[in-house]
């Protein structure tokens, strides 16, 4: 694992991101989240600031893998939700209400092609899952996308 990662926003997926967790660390933390080194693991990859979200993000995004599990193994091709395999971008929404700040987490399974209109491989699924940054309360979850 990483010492301090937070910092480096080299691998970034967008403009908007505030932090980009690599693919390689996701495994580790969803394994992580029913043990209490839990959130020392999230400070690691994302610091102080955002390890409680990045908490509840991973969580509600496991419980909307489960739901959509049953319903992808009929799809042509099938399509597996494997969250061990994304990569997981998050970025900060500020809405018309004063104060309120939202933090949108992005679970994506591969690296998009440079021009989206080109497409995803069959490979690809995607998550979002919107929390309130002040009161921690998830706001919407949503994926995949196709």
């Amino acid at each position: 694992m990483p010492e301090s990662s937070y910092d480096i926003r080299s691998n970034l997926q967008f403009p908007n991101s505030i932090f980009n967790i690599d693919r390689k660390y996701t495994a580790a933390l969803l394994s992580a989240l029913d043990v209490k080194q839990q959130e020392i693991l999230a400070e690691q990859l994302v610091g102080p600031d955002y390890a409680l979200h990045l908490l509840l993000a991973a969580a509600a995004a496991q419980q909307l893998a489960v739901e959509w599990t049953e319903a992808a193994q009929h799809w042509s091709p099938p399509l597996t939700l494997d969250l061990s395999k994304c990569s997981i971008d998050c970025a900060d929404e500020y809405m018309l209400i004063p104060g309120k700040r939202l933090l949108r987490f992005w679970f994506h399974s591969e690296d998009g092609p440079e021009d989206w209109r080109e497409g995803y491989s069959d490979r690809f699924f995607d998550l979002t899952v919107t929390i309130d940054a002040e009161s921690l309360i998830i706001q919407h979850t949503a994926g995949p996308s196709r």
